[in-house]
């Protein structure tokens, strides 16, 4: 596989068939090609009655790649048939192929990397950005983190900075004081 230039790639989003984001993280690892499947580690009772660590993927059937569009398309003809483009309309009705900002993925991954249990993943169509301030963390394990600081939770006052990704996730820290966050424009 050729070496692509860093300039040139995007973070493109990506299904796959049959729950096999695993199987593809694991290749595109093998091949140095930069992705993200956000997961977790829980224990769960096995057959015999014993606790065992399992990993979890939060987010079916999608993967998240680093790279060109002319290296998926020779990975989806190759050793990866499963990878599907998630498309989307563009303001002029057009369908194009869903990519997001690096800024914003980092932000994403900051999240969703993390293993602290109290991060929740939301419904993307269900969250109303509008209603919260772009703010950037200061402090703890989300320091550097922009997004929208709201209340995710009806009935209960804790806020949570919240990064979306349209059409696709929207993940919310666990709760954060005040005093750990700046409004930014």
């Amino acid at each position: 596989m050729e070496i692509v230039s860093r300039d040139n790639r995007s973070w493109f989003v990506l299904r796959v068939t049959y729950q096999r984001e695993l199987i593809a993280k694991t290749k595109l690892d093998e091949l140095n090609i930069e992705n993200f499947v956000p997961i977790q580690k829980v224990r769960v009772k096995g057959k015999s009655g014993r606790l065992t660590w399992v990993t979890k993927v939060l987010l079916h059937n999608y993967i998240f790649v680093y790279t060109v569009k002319s290296q998926i398309d020779i990975l989806k003809r190759g050793e990866l048939p499963f990878l599907r483009y998630v498309m989307y309309n563009d303001e002029n009705g057009l369908r194009k192929i869903q990519t997001v900002p690096e800024r914003q993925m980092k932000n994403f991954i900051a999240i969703a990397g993390t293993e602290d249990e109290r991060v929740m993943f939301l419904n993307p169509e269900e969250v109303d950005l509008s209603k919260g301030d772009k703010v950037r963390v200061l402090g703890g394990p989300f320091e550097g983190v922009e997004g929208h600081f709201m209340r995710v939770i009806n009935g209960k006052r804790e806020k949570r900075v919240v990064v979306k990704i349209t059409g696709v996730a929207a993940i919310a820290t666990a709760s954060l004081p005040v005093s750990l966050v700046e409004k930014i424009d």
